[in-house]
């Protein structure tokens, strides 16, 4: 009997072709396997072929994620021996390939013990180590990854074509005799160092308080030692990030600067390795690291070259981005030597520029911020099969673009914002690489209405669908979670609505057919547009004239503006909290996105009485909770504390009667919201959709825009 399978998902990368070669073997049959551009092809023929194909998915390797598995019986040709073939290109697109993973533990035994790889920063295994990040094509074969240039050593090639061992068609296997190594610059580019010595320059550079920058799998972090104030002050200065909380990087789980959840502890040892909101123990970092936040983003080192570097360092690090506030990850030594004094790079290349993951903790699951290193490139299986392929090039900010093609989509990783000409360069790149990776010509592109965002810009000429802001927030997360209908609340900041007003306070029906406007925030204006993303006082001002309530004193320079049709009306929540954040003294001016929201989210705790509040006629009025606030404003916990309740009690309003709910937009990253929204609907047996693998702010929108418009021709 013989048995052709053809397993689809994330198949190629993680050691399942190692895998089914030491089956077959084992349970002596004969065949092949070979990846394709869209899956893995195996053919075993013999007396225990069906125990083959139960235990092939069974027994997967851990970082495999099987889809879907279609067999076929085919004709016997007589084989007695297993081997692999070599790899076939062409086919249906597939995203086969896993993200960059996390360092396993025997490679960090080995690295650890005297041997050929000890100390060796680059040592991975068919278990882990990079894969997209180095990976020019599909399907996943040395040749044609950044590894191609660095031709294997005797030693190498012995356990790259060994089945039993672990390094059996690992193909970004190196050791210090034919791999990558270490190189320790200067800032003006000369070479202090190398190998070894490179990494001892780097770790006696952050003893003395400097700036280094790393090289690692995606792109360059910028890293100082994380309990010396004086060195995180400058890294703020020459980043120009002068209050947004920096990641910090810790040797071990018990090093982490916080009381963590056995869900945090898993978040943080997974494969993927990503950046973990915790809440911090206060005293164990510089203040600097997260100022006047509870919160700070922890990781544990995710490759050999973190963990040695830590090890020796023996203390924390601020492990941030690679670049200057506005512009893109820097993936080569001269874009990141600006800012560092000194520079640890290395020969391998990168293919593809990949920023580190954000998640938290909320509502009892980890869920997705940032799609980065680790997390992204996502692929997800659809509902439904796209009549053509369609690509979602998100907004203006927090960009990331997806593509759709037959049932599957694939969500990018973060790009960034769209501010600045590089940046603006970044975001073209990550399309082409997009494309060039599943060898997909999009037939339309999906833009947000805005016509202004260089997302926008950058599809004008092309055959274009425009998908309204909000819409798209709440397809994004049906996309994610294989549904077609729901009702959704989308607040954020802003989007342009279909009446020319900044919307962002949005109950919505969403199906395939479209979307109905079911309610909103009532909206009030908002002088300054733009400029009051950065200014509460703006919003504060807005929602005083509107209510007809004289402004505080730090809001009346406004009210002339906000009488007038200078100011835009907005329905935004997210310019809610601004105002409440300035009412309350908590913050008047952020200085990046999100921020006053965050400082209003930390004042507020759980079980606080709502203020007063209307709804009717498709409206969510605010003006009875602003004046009751205006009375409290001298107590900013409780205010931030019955916002937060009232927002809850608003949102169960909104959706009343729904039996499935939506929650999107960038406002639902706040944990106390989500959570208390999400667990009031729930307790009234509401299905509640939160976002989970996707982010829940624009960096999700780009799946969003391409289902509403793949939707629209099925």
């Amino acid at each position: 009997m013989r048995r052709r399978l053809v397993v689809e998902g994330t198949v190629q990368g993680v050691g399942f072709r190692p895998h089914a070669a030491r089956l077959a073997r084992a349970l002596g049959l004969g065949g092949h396997v070979r990846n394709d551009a869209g899956a893995v092809v195996v053919e075993v023929e013999g007396a225990d072929v069906a125990a083959f194909e139960r235990r092939l998915v069974a027994e997967a390797p851990p970082a495999a994620r099987v889809e879907r598995v279609r067999g076929e019986d085919v004709p016997d040709r007589g084989e007695r021996t297993f081997h692999i073939d070599d790899s076939r290109t062409g086919g249906a697109a597939r995203l086969t390939l896993p993200p960059d993973l996390a360092v396993c533990g025997a490679c960090l035994a080995e690295v650890d013990a005297p041997g050929r790889r000890h100390a060796y920063p680059f040592t991975n295994c068919t278990d882990c180590g990079p894969r997209f990040t180095i990976t020019r094509a599909l399907p996943y074969d040395r040749a044609r990854t950044t590894m191609e240039a660095f031709a294997l050593c005797a030693d190498c090639a012995r356990e790259y074509g060994d089945p039993a061992d672990r390094r059996f068609h690992a193909e970004p296997i190196a050791c210090p005799a034919c791999g990558p190594s270490l190189t320790l610059l200067d800032g003006g580019g000369a070479v202090l160092a190398r190998r070894d010595a490179a990494l001892g320059g780097a770790v006696e550079a952050l003893r003395r308080g400097l700036v280094v920058a790393l090289k690692g799998v995606g792109g360059f972090q910028w890293l100082v030692d994380a309990t010396d104030e004086a060195a995180v002050t400058r890294l703020r200065a020459r980043k120009g990030r002068p209050h947004q909380p920096f990641a910090v990087m810790v040797a071990r789980l018990e090093d982490v600067p916080a009381r963590l959840d056995e869900a945090e502890r898993a978040a943080l040892t997974s494969p993927a390795g990503p950046i973990v909101l915790v809440r911090a123990t206060p005293g164990r970092l510089a203040p600097s690291v997260a100022p006047g936040n509870p919160r700070v983003g922890a990781f544990l080192p995710t490759t050999p070259l973190h963990h040695l570097l830590l090890r020796r360092l023996g203390r924390p690090v601020v492990a941030t981005s690679g670049n200057l506030h506005g512009e893109p990850l820097a993936i080569d030594a001269a874009e990141a030597r600006g800012v560092a004094d000194v520079c640890l790079t290395h020969d391998r290349p990168i293919a593809h520029r990949c920023d580190d993951a954000v998640v938290q903790v909320a509502h009892g699951r980890t869920r997705v911020l940032r799609a980065g290193r680790g997390l992204a490139p996502l692929a997800l299986p659809l509902e439904f099969t796209a009549r053509a392929p369609v690509l979602g090039v998100g907004a203006h900010l927090k960009n990331a673009p997806a593509l759709i093609t037959g049932d599957r989509a694939v969500l990018w990783p973060h790009v960034g914002d769209l501010h600045s000409p590089r940046a603006r360069a970044a975001f073209s790149n990550a399309i082409e690489g997009l494309q060039a990776f599943l060898d997909v010509v999009p037939a339309r592109v999906a833009t947000d209405r805005h016509p202004d965002y260089a997302s926008s810009l950058w599809a004008a000429g092309r055959p274009c669908v425009a998908v309204q802001h909000h819409h798209a927030h709440v397809a994004a997360c049906l996309a994610e979670h294989g549904v077609d209908a729901a009702r959704g609340l989308a607040w954020d900041g802003v989007g342009l609505g279909d009446d020319g007003a900044l919307w962002g306070g949005e109950v919505l029906d969403v199906s395939p057919a479209g979307y109905r406007r079911v309610a909103a925030l009532r909206p009030f204006p908002l002088p300054g547009g733009d400029a009051a993303a950065r200014d509460g006082t703006r919003a504060l001002a807005g929602l005083c004239v509107a209510a007809g309530i004289e402004a505080p004193a730090a809001a009346r320079r406004h009210e002339a503006v906000a009488r007038t049709r200078l100011a835009a009306p907005t329905t935004s929540v997210g310019r809610l909290f601004d105002a409440v954040a300035a009412l309350t003294g908590l913050l008047e001016r952020s200085t990046f996105e999100g921020q006053a929201a965050m400082a209003v989210e930390a004042a507020a705790t759980p079980g606080a009485a709502p203020y007063p509040f209307g709804a009717a006629d498709g409206e969510l009025d605010w003006r009875p909770m602003l004046a009751a606030m205006l009375g409290e404003r001298g107590d900013a916990a409780r205010v931030a504390s019955r916002f937060h309740a009232t927002l809850v009690e608003m949102a169960v309003a909104a959706v009343a009667g729904a039996p499935v709910v939506a929650l999107s937009g960038g406002c639902f990253q706040n944990r106390l919201l989500l959570e208390g929204v999400a667990g009031a609907l729930e307790a009234r047996g509401v299905r509640v959709l939160v976002p989970e693998r996707v982010p829940p702010g624009d960096g999700g929108l780009s799946l969003g825009q391409a289902w509403v418009a793949a939707r629209r021709d099925v």
